[in-house]
């Protein structure tokens, strides 16, 4: 039997914001999830932006940086070989793909962002060295029977904007 393999899609309540994953995208999240339980795990995720920036699409995860560290209840994303893991996907896809976001788990529990994840992910969408206005995050929760993925975009001049699925 053949997986579907259809993307799946959030939109804002008012039809402003829509965000689409590839669904292998999401199944590589549901992964890492499982294999990193009871911790939580994330990492950036890659993708575009249409002109106007009010719809994005979420082709990838960059990988696990090896100075993340986790708990329980707890995920810092590091660094550490970041810089040129998009300098090389630049160069490859000539500035098509890029950061736009984030995504972590929360393995048995809900996917209601916490509010440092609501204080981080805002501070990223007005630090104009990130140059990401349009900040997305995406937290992974339940268990990998029946994961849960939330969605929201943190925007510089509108604030924390609520996604919800259309798929």
């Amino acid at each position: 039997m053949r997986r579907d393999l259809s993307p799946l899609r959030w939109r804002s309540e008012d039809g402003t914001y829509t965000v689409v994953f590839a669904r292998r995208t999401v199944l590589k999240m549901i992964k890492m999830t499982a294999f990193h339980s009871p911790n939580e795990v994330g990492t950036s995720l890659v993708g575009s932006y249409s002109k106007d920036g009010f719809r994005a699409e979420v082709l990838g995860l960059a990988p696990l940086s090896e100075d993340s560290s986790s708990g329980r209840t707890r995920f810092i994303r590091g660094v550490k070989g970041l810089k040129e893991f998009y300098e090389r996907l630049t160069r490859q896809f000539r500035g098509r793909r890029h950061y736009v976001g984030e995504w972590h788990s929360h393995p048995g529990s809900s996917p209601e962002r916490s509010p440092t994840d609501r204080r981080t992910h805002q501070e990223i969408a007005i630090d104009h060295d990130a140059n990401c206005p349009e900040v997305i995050l995406a937290v992974l929760g339940g268990d990998s029977a029946k994961p849960t993925l939330e969605v929201c975009v943190h925007s510089k001049k509108r604030g924390i904007v609520r996604l919800v699925s259309m798929s």
